[in-house]
């Protein structure tokens, strides 16, 4: 039987908030930013088995971390790779997948990833073999070359791609083996599944599953933990 895996990317330096450790790993609220995805992933029932990638130096906290939470659902901590790419390729690797089983990748830097969400993703997989989630983009987008603005595409066709992103391992694994032969790079496993030729079904996402990437963000997050904290105290 087909088994659903999520997992957990958090191997990130962190660099851009210039902290002494990953931003996976600073506070949120009552809890660490890797704790929130953590949590919600355990507590979703069509969830089997959570895999946590991390940077070497940090498994043991990550550990740590699973264990003080209760995050039963931890089957393996993998190390990181240099790029995301490559920490999604260790994945891969480190576990003995069935070719139906199901992949859904979520980025530890976007703590408020609801359940809901998680749930649509894996529905949707299940019934075109790859899905990932996207919101409208808000902004007006120009394509600028050498510094002056070359033309203005239509809002309405741009989406600012989110997590989860999920795959039957099949066409992941055959994703990445397409990426690695060709030396394609790629910020998001949704673009190595378009590349390799497999079509990805849109899933509708959320404006505050935001990706923690700048200090300014942090903050934000910091702020919108305090008041999820306090309201679930009441």
């Amino acid at each position: 039987m087909a088994q659903t895996y999520a997992i957990i990317l958090a191997g990130g330096s962190g660099r851009r908030l210039k902290r002494d450790v990953p931003k996976q790993f600073l506070p949120l609220g009552d809890k660490p930013v890797l704790a929130w995805s953590l949590l919600a992933c355990n507590g979703l029932a069509e969830v089997d088995h959570i895999l946590l990638v991390t940077p070497s130096e940090f498994i043991t906290r990550a550990d740590d971390i699973a264990r003080k939470y209760n995050i039963h659902k931890v089957s393996k901590i993998i190390p990181g790779g240099a790029t995301r790419q490559e920490s999604a390729l260790n994945a891969l690797k480190s576990y003995d997948f069935q070719e139906s089983d199901i992949l859904v990748y979520h980025d530890a830097a976007r703590p408020f990833i609801k359940r809901d969400i998680l749930r649509n993703c894996i529905i949707a997989v299940k019934r075109h073999g790859a899905a990932a989630v996207y919101i409208p983009v808000q902004d007006t987008v120009a394509e600028v070359i050498d510094g002056f603005v070359a033309s203005v595409p239509p809002r309405d066709r741009f989406h600012a791609a989110q997590t989860p992103q999920a795959f039957r391992y099949s066409i992941i694994r055959t994703a990445h083996a397409d990426a690695l032969s060709a030396g394609f790079q790629a910020t998001d496993d949704a673009s190595l599944a378009l590349n390799a030729g497999f079509t990805v079904k849109m899933v509708g996402g959320d404006h505050l599953n935001f990706k923690i990437t700048t200090d300014f963000d942090y903050r934000c997050a910091c702020l919108l933990a305090e008041n999820i904290v306090a309201q679930n105290s009441e």
